[in-house]
């Protein structure tokens, strides 16, 4: 949704996720150009990528921009990808939203010195609540599905103490919700741009910006969202769930300013033995388990 907001401005193209400067950082300096053979990984880790098709750039006519490049850094690669999209929208400037790149910010940082980083939140139950509902699931077990919430707010805590600090901005996703103009007035003051009203009609332009692989993730893109989608996980998790996302979640939770509902710290060492039992009792249990579906399909095939 954020993502397209800010693409619905006049100067900001925000291509699909890419995904590929995750290993580009791990694999190559981003300090010096990239020597003849570097240049050529790096084309093939791009266009190699399962996300490339989601780019809409020939991967032909994309070596050959590279070819013209003079002793190029990992950023002049990288570029070109994103200044193709810029310059068919006829924007000014690009950004990009995947969500793992908030772990490399600092490589990043590096790589673009005047970069603005925006951490979109959303209250860590919730996450935990929607993951659990998809097919690309980390685990049956909620415990399992907040793990990829906490190690963002890890992240963050971890840039927001160094050299980058001042470049990243906090935005809580329910104040993108329920303050949608004031929240995008913040975001667009951070970036160094002005509001546009067209921002908060992002939907309009769904069908054009979201690749089919983000419609059959992101099926509620065109449906204007609105308190409904606030503390989801009130109204959906039992008892029990929140219980044990809270065990998991909570210390972050309460930094980041949710209001927890064991709040009180005598739960402290209930939460410590939840923590314990889920990974060392469940994976247990769940190995046992397909040991178990193992034999039996043997023994249906004897």
């Amino acid at each position: 949704m954020l993502r397209l907001m800010l693409a619905s401005h006049s100067r900001l193209s925000i291509p699909p996720e890419t995904w590929y400067l995750f290993p580009l950082v791990k694999r190559f300096s981003v300090d010096r150009p990239l020597a003849a053979g570097e240049i050529e990984e790096a084309v093939s880790i791009i266009t190699g990528h399962d996300r490339w098709q989601d780019m809409k750039l020939d991967a032909q006519e994309y070596r050959r921009q590279v070819s013209r490049l003079t002793r190029p850094f990992l950023r002049d690669l990288v570029d070109a990808v994103y200044r193709w999209h810029q310059e068919a929208e006829g924007k000014l400037r690009w950004g990009d939203k995947t969500p793992h790149y908030m772990e490399i910010v600092p490589q990043l940082a590096r790589m673009y010195p005047n970069a603005r980083f925006i951490h979109l939140v959303r209250d860590g139950r919730d996450v935990a609540k929607s993951i659990q509902a998809r097919e690309w699931a980390d685990s049956l077990w909620l415990h399992d599905n907040t793990r990829s919430w906490t190690r963002a707010i890890e992240c963050h805590w971890r840039w927001a103490r160094s050299a980058v600090r001042d470049q990243i901005l906090l935005v809580h996703y329910e104040d993108l919700v329920l303050e949608a103009e004031t929240t995008l007035r913040q975001i667009c003051r951070f970036i160094g741009e002005e509001f546009e009203p067209q921002m908060l009609s992002w939907e309009r332009i769904v069908d054009k910006q979201v690749s089919p692989r983000e419609h059959m993730q992101h099926t509620k893109l065109k449906l204007r969202i609105g308190a409904e989608g606030v503390a989801r996980w009130k109204r959906e998790m039992s008892a029990r769930e929140t219980f044990i996302s809270e065990a998991f979640m909570g210390s972050n939770l309460r930094c980041l300013g949710y209001e927890l509902r064991y709040s009180s710290p005598l739960w402290a060492p209930v939460f410590a033995l939840t923590r314990v039992g889920c990974r060392t009792v469940l994976p247990a249990y769940e190995l046992a388990r397909r040991v178990r579906r193992g034999l039996r399909y043997r023994l249906r095939l004897t």
